[in-house]
């Protein structure tokens, strides 16, 4: 498991007492209501783009009770915002609408000067799989009797909001692969300038990466980054004493690799980029003469894995 501890990217509550002021500079935030600034609501914003998964298995908003009023306890409802706003300029008589998201908790007169947590982990699961927009979180205690004070992002880091992510490593959903070989041509030739025809996939879990059996060419459809690692078992060519093959985008050779012997493997990687265009992946022979293929079960292999 891994965590990343998000510092909020701005705060601010907004006060029907002061309907028309932007109040981002306060050091704290104010949700509920009390006899200062009648009805208040607290807004934050969080920046998710440094989650490199697209699911996380917990996600706590942790605040820090600066102060509370009333004797009762107050009930925070984390609500998820439903239009964009700018943090520094909304007021009360401008404030995004917002709707409840089931996160809440109690906060009692024992808890000033301590931290509290919230789990809004399906919240960050939808905000991260595109459910909804990250519009930012509205927190509120709708009792009409009690208010609490939060501290805000200008009080410093040892007190602001806080958002603390666990996830687990590897779970991004823009991961998949695809794995070939050469399983049916032991001691056959390959001629120059010829591509490698794969007979076999060994494991072919990607809808951004296919592949054309006749050609040996790979298509690689996905906008992103691609890590591509291959070898060939050899046994004698033509002419040459240097066996050369390489992995070629769009025709040109992008990772050649070379032995100085014209027996055992020739290998090679290579990271290709895909920014629009789709863009076709072969393996061939630039030995500049026929070579043959090891006679063991397994000529060639090749694997291409998406990196983002």
């Amino acid at each position: 498991m891994a965590n990343l501890n998000l510092q909020t990217t701005g705060t601010t509550f907004v006060s029907s007492l002061l309907a028309t002021y932007n109040l981002s500079f306060s050091a704290v935030i104010v949700a509920g209501t009390d006899p200062i600034y009648l009805d208040s609501i607290s807004f934050l914003k969080f920046d998710l783009s440094s989650i490199p998964v697209e699911s996380v298995t917990s996600a706590i908003l942790r605040l820090f009770v600066f102060a509370k009023n009333g004797a009762l306890p107050s009930t925070v409802v984390v609500n998820r915002v439903t239009s964009d706003f700018d943090i520094n300029a909304v007021t009360y008589n401008t404030r995004p609408p917002y709707v409840p998201t089931g996160s809440t908790t109690m906060v009692t007169a024992g808890e000033v000067l301590q931290f509290i947590d919230i789990d809004i982990t399906d919240l960050v699961n939808q905000w991260l799989n595109g459910t909804f927009p990250n519009f930012g979180l509205a927190l509120t205690v709708p009792d009409g009797t009690t208010s609490v004070q939060f501290g805000g992002k200008p009080i410093g880091a040892d007190f602001e909001p806080i958002l603390i992510v666990t996830y687990t490593p590897g779970t991004a959903g823009t991961f998949d692969g695809l794995q070939a070989q050469l399983q049916g041509s032991p001691a056959s030739p390959i001629a120059n300038g010829a591509n490698v025809i794969f007979d076999t996939i060994v494991s072919g879990q990607s809808e951004r990466i296919s592949y054309n059996a006749a050609t040996g060419q790979f298509t690689l459809t996905g906008a992103g980054l691609y890590y591509v690692n291959w070898w060939v078992a050899t046994d004698g060519s033509a002419g040459p004493v240097n066996m050369v093959f390489a992995v070629n985008a769009d025709g040109t050779p992008v990772a050649i690799g070379n032995s100085p012997i014209v027996t055992g493997q020739v290998s090679g990687n290579a990271f290709i980029s895909v920014d629009g265009s789709p863009v076709i992946v072969t393996l061939s022979n630039l030995t500049g003469a026929d070579v043959l293929y090891g006679n063991i079960p397994i000529q060639a292999d090749i694997s291409i894995i998406t990196i983002n």
